[in-house]
């Protein structure tokens, strides 16, 4: 076949050449067509680059002479001429299937000049477009492909969600102080004060070293919460704003992750510098270091552990405090592609003020279904957790705290867009406390978005 297509070549070139009087050989145009097709997929980029010039010199709006010459060219190495006939074939499309190939076409020519980003945007598109499946398939694949071979990694947060308890104020409205034998009322921001949270995020990692072994990495990341107080809290809090409880976060920060075991395991460790703001104003500065371990168990399970110090500078009065927190996980995948997991956490934060000096303690477990029941794919979480203080400027006998949190999670696969589905989260916590100004409820539907692939 190879002979074939290079006797074909230059029978091709020769009939050019010698010009109309001479030529020997005549091809039309859908042959042509589709010996440069037989070309690019036999190996023969030379021949299908030759043919696809002509076809686009006769035609420069022949789509599939540009979609040809563009994976010719990527296959010879002609990057910026690859992305050319591949914008050429995007601007001629007219069908969903023309522009799911030029899509494709626009991807895997970024992706062979080094831009993989722009290249994972293209391939989303291709998900969209995708006709069929199986196509959908493909461009999800080649998307996870060109991701792993990406040394940025960027992932994006949003999230709306209408609270009963934004500012985690008190259930009741009436609390025992001081240890006095009489009630005192409260009010404003004591309060549980209802309204909407709206959430936004990013994080990247900038992968500086790749060897079979090791990875080293950069990593960035913000994050910015704010509030829109309901009727109700704003008469219960008539001075508050939703801003008044408004937070962000930002960081930079190095990690390096060690393969081992035959990559069965893995060890890393970490480095971050980051500030925290609350109300706009800068609430404390902080220093990170930590380590984690990661071990497959068997065929389906995995076990994680993490353990980080954390030094926090206060910023505005607010108090200094340094933070130890350890963290086991065990995961585990089931026969029927349902996922279980456990989680166990305890945190030490050790300061000179009352409300920074504790001991925290917390399970959890999340059931993942990975079939959907009916257009959702669910997904169930608990967590309990108790938090002590030893000191409180309000009684002698220090305060505790337990907390439960319940979630259920619903993604719907059937409204995907870009290779994005939405995310339903029913959230709901209640804290049980010593004292009556600490005991909260909240009842919460957050709405978000989530990847596909």
């Amino acid at each position: 076949m190879k002979r074939l297509l290079f006797l074909l070549h230059f029978l091709f070139l020769a009939a050019s050449l010698a010009g109309p009087a001479s030529a020997q050989v005549k091809l039309s145009p859908s042959e042509m067509r589709e010996l440069a097709g037989q070309a690019v997929v036999q190996g023969q980029p030379g021949l299908a680059y030759d043919l696809s010039g002509a076809l686009i010199g006769r035609d420069e709006s022949d789509l599939n002479a540009h979609l040809i010459r563009s994976r010719a060219a990527r296959d010879l190495g002609k990057n910026d001429d690859a992305l050319l006939h591949a914008r050429r074939a995007w601007a001629l499309a007219d069908t969903e299937d023309a522009k799911y190939a030029a899509a494709l076409a626009n991807a895997q020519a970024l992706s062979s000049a080094g831009r993989r980003t722009a290249a994972q945007i293209w391939l989303r598109r291709a998900v969209q477009l995708a006709p069929s499946d199986d196509l959908k398939a493909r461009a999800a694949q080649d998307f996870r492909y060109v991701r792993a071979q990406n040394p940025w990694s960027t992932a994006f947060s949003f999230s709306v969600s209408p609270s009963s308890n934004i500012n985690n104020g008190s259930r009741n409205e009436t609390s025992e102080l001081f240890d006095l034998p009489f009630v005192f009322q409260l009010e404003g921001e004591a309060r549980a004060l209802s309204g909407i949270e709206m959430a936004a995020g990013f994080s990247t990692r900038f992968r500086m070293l790749s060897t079979q072994f090791k990875n080293t990495d950069l990593l960035f990341g913000a994050s910015h919460k704010t509030y829109e107080l309901s009727e109700d809290a704003k008469d219960i809090a008539p001075d508050a704003r939703g801003s008044d409880f408004a937070s962000s976060q930002a960081f930079v920060g190095v990690a390096e992750t060690y393969r081992l075991d035959s990559g069965k395991a893995q060890l890393g460790w970490d480095l971050r510098f980051g500030r925290s703001w609350y109300s706009g104003k800068p609430l404390f500065d902080y220093a990170r270091a930590g380590v984690s371990y990661r071990q497959l168990i068997g065929k389906r399970g995995l076990a994680r552990g993490t353990l980080f110090r954390e030094v926090q500078t206060g910023q505005n009065g607010r108090d200094d405090a340094t933070v130890w927190n350890a963290q086991i996980g065990f995961g585990h995948s089931l026969s029927n592609g349902n996922q279980l997991s456990f989680s166990a956490g305890y945190v030490v934060s050790d300061s000179d003020a009352d409300y920074l000096d504790y001991t925290k303690r917390s399970i959890g477990a999340v059931y993942s279904i990975a079939r959907p029941i009916g257009p959702a794919q669910l997904e169930f979480g608990l967590t309990a957790s108790e938090k002590h203080h030893d000191r409180s400027n309000l009684t002698a006998d220090g305060r505790t705290e337990r907390r439960v949190e319940a979630r259920v999670t619903a993604a719907l696969p059937d409204v995907e867009f870009y290779g994005f589905v939405p995310t339903v989260t029913l959230r709901a916590e209640r804290t049980d406390a010593n004292l009556d100004i600490y005991e909260t409820e909240s009842l919460g539907l957050q709405l978000g978005v989530r990847s596909a692939f």
